[in-house]
């Protein structure tokens, strides 16, 4: 339900805003929507306090090899982001799939820039653990 709350809001700000917006090409205006669902979603997340950042203590750096995610799906990866603590995940998905910098994010976020590295920092090093963990479950029920 708050998805599809989060969507038609997204549009209704389109809709209201196409209007005004100077079309160039399409890819102008996929970039101008994109950023209107990301700025909606940043703002519930906000509005709901959910957006905890976590403390460093939660995240352990970990080794991995390199050669363990030849052996994990890309569904398997997708439902470990999202089970990133909000603040981490979020950080996470503007920075690595977005392609925002820290200091956008650090605006967008309303944190400081060392802020969104160490989320990021801390996301990773979770992330790592948790696709070791999954790596490990699998070794061990003969799924490699």
């Amino acid at each position: 339900m708050t998805a599809e709350d989060l969507v038609v809001d997204s549009f209704l700000k389109i809709f209201d805003g196409a209007v005004n917006f100077r079309f160039d090409n399409l890819r102008s205006f996929e970039a101008w929507m994109k950023r209107i669902v990301i700025n909606e979603s940043l703002m519930l997340l906000r509005k709901q306090a959910n957006f905890n950042l976590m403390p460093e203590s939660e995240a352990i750096e970990v080794p991995i090899d390199d050669n363990i995610l030849d052996s994990i799906s890309s569904d398997e990866i997708y439902r470990l982001i999202a089970e990133l603590p909000d603040g981490y995940r979020t950080v996470f998905n503007l920075f690595a799939l977005e392609g925002y910098s820290h200091k956008e994010i650090a605006e967008q976020l309303h944190v400081n820039e060392g802020t969104s590295k160490s989320q990021l920092n801390h996301a990773r090093k979770l992330l790592q653990k948790k696709i070791l963990l999954m790596n490990n479950s699998h070794a061990n029920r003969g799924v490699l």
